[in-house]
């Protein structure tokens, strides 16, 4: 056998073991993606993919080749007469139950189940194929022939299907959308309450995503996480009981800027996939059309104006990774040319064993590459030269400034780092990595470790609190606050407890959704703490208020300005969710997910996939570790029954 046919047989042969894989995956990834991309939307990303996977293919095909072409080289052809095909023939039984393995056996381990070392196991599968090498020597070649000709088929239609995907990869883009428009209700937002001043305020509203309330100092948490907000929040308005509408941030993003609830808007899927049809009942909507100008700062992809579809109000909405340090790792650059493609990075950049293989090789890092002082900077360049413009400077604005830490990975620059003990453990992104378990359940033996992290986790928080110390600083600089109103807020919180690390999953307990909301009017000499519940929801409104602009009927928040102004309000319940696994193409019927209510000292999370409920007393277990859904079953079923009613209505809502 010539090095040209051999090559030509490895290529073959790898070209179709790549083509199931992607085959198979490909139906698995459209069931979990159908549920918010429409098909058109997915196939020109699931073309793109097939092309570079193949790619990866054909890379790997010459690197194996190269291998055997090499081992058939240096094997004394005076000890053994050795030929190529049965070095070919060799590789084909190292790889093909490895790749049945990896494919239909992914969870088995032989490790794990017969208690068996995987040196053995090597050692077993190297002998096994010696003794057929051995005894099959004559008919190897044959067999090396035959499975060359049989392929051929399998060949001719990927090569279809490969010749196929070059024009669909090119169909589809950053226009291509799935999902809906909102419902378009008629207002008149152009008439502002009577008492609104001429002179209307300016709106500088910052969420640092992932702070959780139960580990800031301001909330009475035990560490020094938060001196400058605990101080900077004597003189504003703390709501102690304010609520996320969903635990991670999509979903939550989209309440805060509509004022509906996530049952209402729609949004609990990863939509930054291809963003919705352009949502028109939003907040920056109303503020623009009421004579605002309106901006975005928002270093988290997730919650961006383009991502929720609410992009069209804003005159600078800079894309997140321009609010990142620039990579200096090569796989991050060539990720950065499918952000729009994200089906696409993540098939080929993330999910698949050689880009997992490649990420171990990447640089360890100490310190987060979306350091929230590029946002607080643009932002107090961009104010600076909008100040020295006269007419810009007369018309009121609302920018959002949306900072990605505390998110995870917690990597706080020195002094922050290790400040809390336990230094040296879980101090870089590999470490934190290494965990394995960021974002879903652990064993009750890994509390510990558990424990070490969120030391890193509130060392990024004081982190980000000495950021915002010096951001405050710079505005009283470059603004005159006499007229602006600052709001600090979180979209949802961080999880350490409960058999649960970090964020988003089933679990609505109150590290997850309990969330700072501290809102510091203009001249504000004298802070007001706030016991009453809140949500996300009601901040819109809230803003709308201030700005002397009526709230519209499609918000379901409401104002919370009688409170600012020392006033009460009635009381009522408060709702949390998450629904990732309903569609949103088609019925979005809902009855999958969890949903959390407060009413008075009561809360009650409602587990819809298996219609498991718990009950807890926040006054006397703040902690939530006695479930009372038994023990108390009046409460719990009057808690249950608002939760039910309410998703009998937006299901009626969404049939129909």
């Amino acid at each position: 056998m010539t090095a040209k046919k051999s090559f030509l047989i490895v290529l073959r042969f790898l070209f179709l073991l790549f083509s199931l894989q992607f085959l198979r995956d490909s139906f698995y990834k459209w069931d979990g993606y159908s549920y918010y991309m429409r098909f058109t939307d997915f196939l020109p990303d699931l073309s793109l993919a097939y092309i570079l996977w193949t790619i990866m293919g054909a890379i790997a095909a010459v690197a194996l080749w190269l291998i055997v072409y090499v081992i058939y080289k240096i094997i004394p052809k005076s000890i053994i007469h050795i030929r190529l095909e049965h070095v070919i023939f060799l590789l084909f039984l190292v790889i093909v139950p490895q790749y049945i393995k990896r494919t239909y056996f992914s969870n088995f381990s032989f490790s794990g189940s017969f208690g068996i070392n995987r040196l053995v196991i090597i050692t077993i599968g190297v002998l096994i194929s010696a003794v057929i090498i051995w005894f099959g020597y004559k008919y190897i070649e044959k067999i090396v022939y035959e499975v060359n000709s049989r392929i051929t088929p399998l060949i001719w239609i990927f090569g279809l299907f490969l010749f196929v995907a070059v024009p669909l990869s090119f169909m589809g883009g950053e226009s291509s959308q799935a999902g809906r428009k909102a419902d378009n209700i008629s207002q008149d937002v152009s008439q502002f309450n009577a008492g609104a001043s001429s002179k209307r305020p300016n709106f500088i509203f910052i969420i640092m995503d992932t702070l959780a309330a139960r580990d800031m100092q301001l909330y009475g948490y035990k560490r020094p996480t938060t001196p400058f907000i605990s101080e900077w929040a004597k003189t504003a308005a703390v709501f102690n009981r304010a609520y996320a509408a969903a635990n991670w941030t999509t979903p939550a993003a989209m309440s805060i800027m509509t004022g509906q609830r996530v049952w209402t808007h729609g949004v609990w899927h990863l939509i930054y996939y291809h963003p919705f049809e352009n949502y028109d009942n939003n907040l920056p909507a109303l503020l623009r059309d009421s004579g605002y100008d309106v901006y975005s700062f928002v270093q988290n992809p997730f919650a961006h104006p383009d991502t929720l579809g609410i992009k069209d109000p804003f005159l600078l909405r800079d894309k997140a990774h321009t609010f990142w340090l620039p990579p200096e790792w090569w796989m991050d650059i060539l990720k950065g040319f499918f952000l729009n493609k994200p089906v696409v990075k993540e098939w080929i950049f993330e999910r698949n064993v050689f880009a997992k293989k490649i990420n171990s090789f990447r640089p360890e890092s100490h310190v987060t590459d979306v350091p929230p002082d590029i946002v607080y900077n643009k932002f107090l360049k961009f104010i600076s030269e909008r100040q020295r413009e006269k007419d810009k400077s007369q018309t009121p604005f609302f920018a959002w400034l949306h900072v990605f830490p505390p998110h995870d990975f917690y990597l706080p620059s020195e002094p922050y780092m290790g400040m809390f003990g336990d230094a040296e453990k879980y101090n870089s992104d590999k470490k934190q990595s290494e965990i394995e378990m960021l974002g879903s359940a652990y064993a009750p033996q890994l509390q510990p470790d558990v424990d070490i992290l969120r030391k890193r986790y509130d060392e990024f928080v004081l982190y980000s609190d000495q950021q915002f110390k010096t951001f405050i600083s710079g505005i009283a600089e470059k603004l005159d606050l006499s007229n602006t109103v600052i709001i600090l807020l979180s979209d949802h919180g961080e999880s350490f407890s409960h058999g649960w690390l970090a964020h988003k999953g089933t679990h609505l307990y109150e590290s997850l959704v309990h969330v700072p909301l501290i809102i510091k009017l203009p001249g504000q000499a004298a802070g007001r703490t706030i016991d009453m519940k809140v949500e996300h929801t009601d901040v819109a409104p809230t803003i709308l208020e201030l700005a002397g602009i009526s709230i519209p009927p499609w918000m379901e928040g409401r104002s919370l300005f009688p409170l600012l102004n020392g006033e009460t309000m009635q009381s009522q319940p408060v709702f949390s969710m998450q629904f990732s696994n309903n569609p949103v193409i088609g019925s979005r019927h809902i009855d999958k997910g969890t949903v959390a209510v407060w009413d008075g000292d009561y809360k009650l999370i409602n587990y819809l996939d298996n219609k498991k409920s718990l009950l807890f007393d926040l006054k006397n277990d703040p902690d939530e570790n006695n479930d009372l859904y038994l023990s108390n079953p009046e409460t719990a079923q009057r808690l249950l029954q608002l939760i039910t009613d309410n998703i009998d209505r937006v299901n009626k809502r969404i049939t129909h």
